[in-house]
């Protein structure tokens, strides 16, 4: 996809925020604009299910489905399309560009580690960081944002969160419904990442990922069912997956030996630092290894390419992208020793991976 085409799901977060007086980057989603505008909604509720992208949803329910059939429109996520940037841009209504929040992993030149972002802690070691990435790289989420304003705002979120954790996609659907029927809260919000581990395990071509679909559909109806009348149900997803193959460069000297240190980012769109003089021969034999399944972008191209999104650039932006990106353009990833057990991914540069539902109801 062309730089132009990404940043759909930060529109969208725009015309949430604009809804309840905050900024955003984005120009609105006149869809949503629209639906909001008309219904004056004194809750709005926002689930997220994470990789339902329309690619997966395609492959496994019917076009009659409850979850199908209420899509209002197709819109494109962020590059790259994964869940730190995604998510992210989502809640600010921000670029990943002007938060730094670009992927799943980070090289942070002052801890000389690659810290996954979400976690605080390395990738490729044992170190733990607290939480610095959100101190180096605070960002104001609209439910927080909304609480500070006084106007109630709650959250839901897998069992692995410290803060209104739920055993499963039924148990976050009842909690979303009690807290809608509270006529003081205005806005919630859910996230779900059962879905997208799955087929980070089996892939989304497998008969498993319908089965797990059809049952968080089975769930959003339930709740879409149980909304007060003044309350609208937003559904949508930070991306989508596709079936990947992998290329492990830690297997390749001919260019990993040439690399300063381990690749971030993605295995889909990886940053890699090279060593100097080593940089013709690494061009080489990238294009010679990978030139049919991946772009491969200097540091100034990649900056000035716009992937990353408008607006102006954190100034951190460019410490995370490395000498070169490379961005794939099919279906392989490149892995560095490990992740080669996954079945699916997304993150790279194909429309199949970027292109999620805004589903709204009523």
């Amino acid at each position: 996809m062309k730089a132009e085409e990404y940043g759909g799901i930060v529109d969208a977060g725009t015309s949430l925020r604009r809804y309840y007086g905050l900024d955003g980057s984005g120009k609105g989603d006149p869809v949503i604009d629209q639906w909001l505008n008309e219904n004056q909604f004194r809750c709005v509720a926002a689930v997220l299910v994470d990789g339902m992208g329309i690619s997966v949803m395609r492959k496994h329910l019917p076009q009659d489905s409850f979850l199908t059939a209420n899509i209002k429109e197709e819109i494109s996520t962020v590059f790259p399309p994964t869940t730190a940037a995604a998510t992210t841009a989502f809640l600010t209504g921000k670029y990943p560009c002007e938060t730094g929040w670009l992927g799943w992993n980070q090289y942070f030149a002052e801890k000389h580690d690659q810290i996954i972002m979400f976690y605080n802690k390395g990738q490729y070691t044992s170190r733990t960081y607290g939480n610095y990435t959100y101190e180096v790289l605070p960002v104001h989420m609209i439910y927080d944002e909304l609480n500070a304003k006084g106007i109630q705002a709650e959250t839901f979120w897998p069992s692995w969160s410290r803060v209104n954790p739920c055993k499963d996609f039924r148990s976050m659907c009842e909690k979303i419904n009690a807290a809608v029927h509270d006529e003081n809260c205005r806005f919630v919000y859910g996230y779900w990442d059962e879905l997208d581990n799955y087929m980070h395990d089996f892939g989304p071509s497998d008969s498993g990922t319908g089965v797990l679909l059809e049952e968080i559909q089975s769930e959003i109806e339930k709740l879409s069912d149980r909304l007060p009348e003044d309350t609208g149900l937003l559904v949508l997803a930070d991306h989508s997956q596709i079936d990947v193959r992998h290329f492990d460069m830690l297997k390749n000297r001919s260019v990993a030996h040439t690399f300063v240190h381990c690749p971030s980012l993605e295995a889909r769109a990886c940053s890699i630092w090279v060593r100097e003089g080593y940089r013709e021969s690494f061009e080489e034999n990238f294009h010679k290894l990978l030139g049919d399944s991946f772009v491969l972008m200097t540091h100034q191209e990649a900056v000035e390419s716009g992937l990353f999104g408008k607006g102006k650039p954190h100034a951190r932006f460019e410490d995370f992208i490395g000498d070169y990106l490379a961005v794939a353009v099919s279906d392989v990833q490149l892995d560095y020793g490990r992740n080669a057990e996954m079945k699916g991914n997304h993150a790279g540069g194909c429309r199949e991976e970027a292109i999620v539902p805004v589903i709204l109801v009523p």
